[in-house]
C-alpha cells in the first residue's frame, strides 16, 4: 500500500465514522432523552459508528477498512477527550 492509498484510506475512514458519530449521538439523544453526560454520548457514538462500519466492511471483505475504522475511532475518541478537556479548563 503507498502513502497516498493510506491517507486517502484514513481520511474517508475518519470521514465516515465522523458521520455515524454524528447519527448514534442522535440516537442516543433520542433515545435517552438528555439524562446521560457527554462522555457518555461521545463512546456511545463512537460504539455506534465502529459497529456500523465494522459489519460493513466485514460484509465487503474489507478487512484493511476495519483497521482504518478502529484507527480512525481511535483518534477521534483521543481528540474529543482533549478537546473537551482543554474547553473545561479555558471555563473555569
Amino acid at each position: 500500500m503507498e502513502l497516498f492509498d493510506f491517507l486517502a484510506l484514513m481520511v474517508s475512514a475518519i470521514i465516515l465514522t465522523l458521520l455515524f458519530m454524528v447519527i448514534g449521538e442522535k440516537v442516543i439523544s433520542m433515545t435517552f432523552r438528555n439524562n446521560i453526560t457527554p462522555f457518555f454520548k461521545i463512546v456511545g457514538s463512537l460504539v455506534f459508528a465502529i459497529v456500523i462500519l465494522t459489519a460493513l466492511m466485514y460484509g465487503l471483505g474489507k478487512i484493511t477498512g476495519i483497521y482504518a475504522c478502529l484507527l480512525s475511532g481511535t483518534i477521534i475518541l483521543y481528540n474529543k477527550y482533549w478537546l473537551g478537556h482543554f474547553l473545561a479548563e479555558k471555563e473555569k
